[in-house]
C-alpha cells in the first residue's frame, strides 16, 4: 500500500511538473520571439511565432501569437497570402478573440490593397460592418468600400497632394497605419 501512495504522489508531482515546464516553454518561447523581433531579427522571430502556433494552438495567448505573425507576414515579409491566411485562423478560431475585428478588417484591406480581389475585400469589410457596425474601423472600411479598386491617383484626397500623403477634409479615413505595408507594392 505504501508503495502505491509512494507511486501515486511521484505521478502526480511529475504531472505538475510536467504541466508547469510546458507553460514556462511556452512563455519563454514567447519572450524569445519579442526580443528577436525588437532586434529586427523577423525570419527567427517568425520561426518562433509559428512553433509558438504549432505547439501550443489553444493557448490562451493563441490569437496573439496569430496576430503577431499575420503582421509580419504582412509587413515585414509582404506574404499576403499567408497574412490572409493567419487572420482568418484568427476569425474561425477565436471568435471572442479581441483581436477578431481588426483580422476581418486586415483580411478586406489585404485583398483590396494587395492582391487585388475587390470582390473578397468587399466580403470581408460587409463582413466587418455587419459585425462590429460601432468599431472605430467603420469609418477606415467604409472609405475603402467607396475607393475600392480605384487608383490612388484617381482619389481626390490624393490626386491633388505633392507629397502623396494627401489631405483630408474629415470625411476620409484611410486605413491605419499599422494596416499599411512598409514597402510599396
Amino acid at each position: 500500500m505504501a508503495k502505491k501512495s509512494v507511486l501515486f504522489v511521484l505521478l502526480i508531482v511529475g504531472i505538475v511538473f510536467a504541466g508547469c515546464s510546458k507553460k514556462m516553454s511556452e512563455e519563454r518561447l514567447f519572450a524569445q520571439a519579442q526580443q528577436l523581433e525588437a532586434k529586427e531579427d523577423i525570419d527567427g522571430a517568425l520561426k518562433v511565432y509559428e512553433e509558438l502556433s504549432e505547439r501550443f494552438p489553444n493557448s490562451p495567448h493563441a490569437d496573439s501569437v496569430l496576430q503577431k505573425l499575420g503582421m509580419i507576414y504582412l509587413n515585414k515579409k509582404e506574404q499576403f497570402g499567408k497574412a490572409v491566411a493567419v487572420y482568418e485562423r484568427v476569425v474561425e478560431k477565436f471568435p471572442q478573440s479581441k483581436y477578431q475585428p481588426q483580422s476581418l478588417f486586415m483580411i478586406g484591406y489585404i485583398y483590396a490593397n494587395h492582391l487585388k480581389d475587390f470582390e473578397k475585400a468587399k466580403t470581408y469589410y460587409d463582413k466587418f460592418v455587419e459585425n462590429y457596425p460601432e468599431h472605430e474601423l467603420v469609418a477606415s472600411v467604409q472609405w475603402e468600400l467607396q475607393h475600392l479598386g480605384k487608383d490612388i491617383s484617381d482619389i481626390d484626397i490624393f490626386a491633388n497632394s505633392k507629397d502623396g500623403e494627401g489631405k483630408t477634409d474629415g470625411s476620409a479615413a484611410p486605413a491605419p497605419e499599422n494596416a499599411r505595408s512598409s514597402k510599396s507594392k
